[in-house]
């Protein structure tokens, strides 16, 4: 009897913790289907909100593809984002569709040359809600975003992580961009947002594995 469950027990350990790496390695990442929206200042005719978290513009591969890491072609009004001129304040709010542990996002500034690059969003707050009513400022977020490089293409400004929050909503409110005259703008390329995993479901499946050891010992 022994030698026909110890096989059995052995293949349920393996498979939960074998099924606990996975589902980190799915859970871990990117967080898809971001939608964006702009209030308090007007976007330039053109350019849409839209550019900043549907991947266009990122190199790839694939190109054109939502992802945390690559470099962006020069902003231009097919794939990136910017208000009209003289306005250098604003609020940008990015519904990630569900709550998430939010652990940080990638961020392309304006990029590719030096005129503009100094339409980028330079001072800012960074919050967070789980109903979109209820803000509260993320600890450990940046309270400024390094101005985009004058090249073609050019990588991620800010690659930012800070202790985990439950947010279904991300908002940005701008205070200043690096701009002055004409390029008083605030503007960005492309963000986007990554996750971790839940700790319960990521303990309860190292239990389930753990039980199986557990058993296999006791028989």
């Amino acid at each position: 009897m022994k030698l026909a469950i110890t096989p059995l027990v052995l293949s349920t350990a393996t498979f939960g913790l074998m099924l606990g790496v996975a589902q980190n390695a799915q859970a871990i990442g990117l967080i898809p289907n971001v939608t964006a929206t702009v209030t308090g200042v007007t976007s330039d005719t053109g350019w849409g909100i839209a550019n900043t978290v549907n991947g266009v513009g990122l190199q790839g591969p694939p190109a054109n593809v939502p992802s945390l890491t690559g470099d962006h072609s020069s902003s231009t009004v097919q794939n990136a984002w910017r208000s009209v001129a003289n306005a250098t304040s604003g609020t940008i709010t990015f519904d990630l569709k569900r709550v998430y542990n939010l652990a940080g996002f990638t961020f392309w500034n304006m990029g590719g040359s030096s005129v503009i690059s100094a339409q980028g969003i330079r001072n800012l707050t960074i919050q967070s809600s789980t109903n979109g009513t209820t803000w509260t400022s993320i600890v450990g977020a940046p309270t400024s975003l390094a101005r985009g490089a004058n090249t073609n293409p050019f990588a991620p400004s800010n690659v930012v992580s800070f202790a985990p929050v439950y947010a279904s909503f991300v908002r940005f409110n701008v205070t200043s961009s690096y701009g002055i005259g004409a390029n008083a703008r605030i503007g960005f390329s492309e963000i986007q947002f990554r996750a971790i995993p839940e700790p319960s479901s990521t303990l309860a499946l190292l239990a389930l594995g753990l039980a199986g050891i557990g058993l296999r010992k006791r028989i």
